[in-house]
C-alpha cells in the first residue's frame, strides 16, 4: 500500500508555521483545520469555507480558487 501524504504533510511551511504559532490565539480555528489537515489526502476533500479560513494564515489575499491549491506542495 502507498503511504500517502497529508495535507498537513503537503501544506507549505510558511502557513503551517503561522497556523501552529496562531493556535493559543484561535484554538478552535486553528484545532479544527490541523485535524483537518492530518485526516485528508485531497485538497477536495476540504470544504471551500475550510480553504478559505486556512488561506488566512498565508501572506497576501487569496483572489483566485487556484491559489488555494498553491498552498500545498505536490
Amino acid at each position: 500500500m502507498i503511504n500517502m501524504k497529508t495535507l498537513f504533510d503537503r501544506l507549505k511551511p510558511d502557513i503551517k508555521e503561522q497556523l501552529i504559532l496562531q493556535e493559543p490565539l484561535f484554538p478552535t480555528l486553528c484545532g479544527d483545520l490541523i485535524k483537518l489537515l492530518k485526516e485528508n489526502v485531497a485538497i477536495t476533500e476540504l470544504k471551500l469555507g475550510d480553504l478559505n479560513n486556512l488561506s488566512n494564515f498565508k501572506k497576501g489575499y487569496t483572489t483566485k480558487i487556484t491559489e488555494l491549491y498553491e498552498m500545498f506542495n505536490d
